[in-house]
């Protein structure tokens, strides 16, 4: 019995119980899951009606959309839940979704249960339609129609217990309980099996289709999803993939507002946006709220698509309530879904001093300093060393100990005659202290001496005319990701990024236990490799790897060349 809050919360207490002993006492186990797709599914609809001055709630968004399911089949997916990961963005061009169930199948099938159990190559042969579609008989084909002959869900295992080997309801949930734990009871799973076997010979089906029947249901002790789960996630699925599709803005401001989530960084966000035709516009004290926000864009002004201004949210290194202090005294700001209104309790309009935004807002002088190494005070005229500049002088006890009228804006001392920054070092402290940059990617700084080592663009290894399959290849980029799944027999997926876009790096046990040391914290690799096409997806099967960071260095030590 643990206690919780005792002084609040007299006499209660949280007691932890195993899962499987609920199911012995009979009690009722519900799964609650604290989906941050939920979060950022209704801050993009409160961004999208706000600016639309119109209402559409999730349960409106319209079904079967023609260009939202053209856009999921071309695995065009990074933020949409359940299918952006890597391994979903392989199998969206193969198995093609037209339509919700097959979503549904979608999120399903890449699994570590479908995939163990042999299921996966099946039902997209079949789906393809380069192998039939065949069922020993009717009862067989009420419990598989939808899934090609391919159990993919619990419920299936279960039904197919009861219909084809006369397993009762009780003993078909005992089947799923053993699966569950199986790796606690592997002799009691394989006594099912046995059971499952003989009633399936017994009511005159082939002991081959039985021993396919069990190897499948088996898989799904690696963990498979109920349909109906995965009815669930296909709603989120479809939902956020329309979002994207049709509010490319707003889906990108809601994501970032609601980090940490998903498989992708803000920097990997915000590329994808401006590829879609996105404006982001940077952080800026005088005209960022604490969250990334819609602006007008254009001539049109919010007739046009809206462009995404980037909130003082990606300042690492500043406070909510400091961020809330410094936009609550900003200067004229355009409302979400209306005319250009001045924020509440602004009377100066845009700041030109940092020591006048500093003594308005309340702001700590820390907080000042974050906004200055962000270079979020560029509307003020002034660049990330010279605000730097003003924002160290400030101290905390140089705050007037009674309210003094705030300075005029732009009343400072002169401005020092700075050195101008480095490009390089311009772009790799934006990432630092924001997490992206809108200048420019780390990478495009190497390219020229990246060409010289013989490295290609990822986007050039993405296109066959280029790079053919089976071609040898060198490419370079920051990571994004590293996944090393239990279903891989030891395979490592890396995905790298540079200025023109991602690949993905297939690297085989062998390679990684020779490369693993030097690499497994880098932030950024040279890749060696073999180009490999398939079904629309194209991957580069890694021979050799080698860590670039020390290229990325803001210290000055990029002057080592590639051997």
């Amino acid at each position: 019995l643990v206690p919780v809050q005792p002084a609040a919360m007299a006499g209660r207490y949280v007691i932890q119980w195993d899962k499987d002993d609920l199911q012995a006492v009979g009690l009722m186990k519900v799964d609650v899951l604290a989906l941050g797709m939920l979060s950022a599914i209704a801050r993009c609809l409160h961004l999208r009606n706000t600016w639309r001055a119109s209402d559409v709630q999730m349960h409106q968004i319209p079904a079967d959309d023609g260009p939202t399911y053209d856009m999921i089949c071309a695995a065009d997916t990074v933020g949409v839940f359940q299918i952006e990961s890597r391994a979903q963005m392989g199998m969206l061009p193969r198995l093609k979704p037209r339509c919700y169930y097959d979503l549904v199948v979608q999120v399903a099938i890449v699994r570590p249960g479908p995939i163990q159990g042999d299921m996966v190559h099946p039902y997209l042969r079949r789906r393809a339609g380069l192998e039939p579609v065949q069922f020993p008989d009717r009862r067989i084909e009420r419990v598989l129609g939808r899934t090609l002959g391919v159990p993919l869900f619990q419920e299936q295992a279960m039904s197919l217990a009861v219909v084809a080997a006369g397993f009762s309801p009780g003993q078909a949930d005992q089947l799923r309980r053993s699966i569950a734990a199986w790796k606690r009871r592997g002799n009691q799973l394989a006594q099912y099996g046995e059971r499952l076997e003989a009633g399936m010979v017994a009511n005159g089906y082939t002991r081959q289709f039985a021993q396919q029947v069990f190897t499948q249901i088996q898989g799904f002790s690696g963990y498979g999803f109920p349909e109906s789960h995965a009815a669930s996630f296909a709603l989120l699925a479809y939902a956020s993939a329309w979002l994207k599709r049709h509010h490319p803005a707003a889906f990108t401001a809601a994501l970032l507002n609601s980090q940490p989530m998903g498989f992708y960084a803000p920097a990997q966000l915000v590329r994808d946006a401006r590829e879609h035709g996105v404006e982001v516009r940077p952080i800026d004290a005088n005209f960022s709220a604490w969250d990334c926000t819609l602006e007008p864009r254009g001539v049109g002004g919010f007739a046009d698509p809206p462009a995404l201004r980037l909130g003082l949210c990606l300042v690492r290194g500043l406070s909510q309530a400091d961020g809330e202090r410094v936009a609550a005294v900003r200067g004229p700001v355009h409302a979400a879904g209306g005319a250009s209104r001045p924020c509440e309790g602004a009377p100066h309009g845009p700041w030109r001093s940092v020591e006048g935004l500093w003594r308005a807002s309340g702001a700590s002088a820390a907080a000042m300093r974050a906004l200055a190494r962000a270079d979020a005070l560029g509307s003020m005229g002034l660049d990330r060393t010279q605000a730097l500049w003003q924002a160290q002088r400030l101290r905390e006890a140089d705050m007037p100990l009674f309210e003094q009228a705030a300075p005029e804006p732009g009343s400072f001392e002169p401005r020092a005659e700075l050195p101008a920054p480095d490009p390089v070092e311009r772009t790799l402290h934006d990432y630092r202290q924001t997490g992206l940059s809108l200048r420019g990617h780390p990478v495009r700084v190497l390219r020229e001496r990246l060409a010289r080592a013989g490295a290609r663009p990822c986007a050039a290894v993405q296109a066959a005319h280029e790079c053919p399959d089976g071609s040898r290849v060198r490419v370079a980029g920051v990571v994004l990701l590293r996944q090393k799944p239990g279903t891989a027999k030891g395979t490592v997926f890396i995905t790298l990024e540079d200025e023109t876009g991602p690949v993905n790096l297939i690297v085989r046990p062998k390679v990684w236990r020779r490369f693993r040391v030097q690499v497994r914290g880098a932030h950024a690799l040279l890749a060696h490799g073999r180009v490999q096409r398939r079904d629309g997806v194209t991957q580069l099967l890694a021979t050799r790897l080698r860590p670039i960071d020390h290229l990325l260095d803001a210290g000055g030590q990029r002057a080592r060349e590639f051997r």
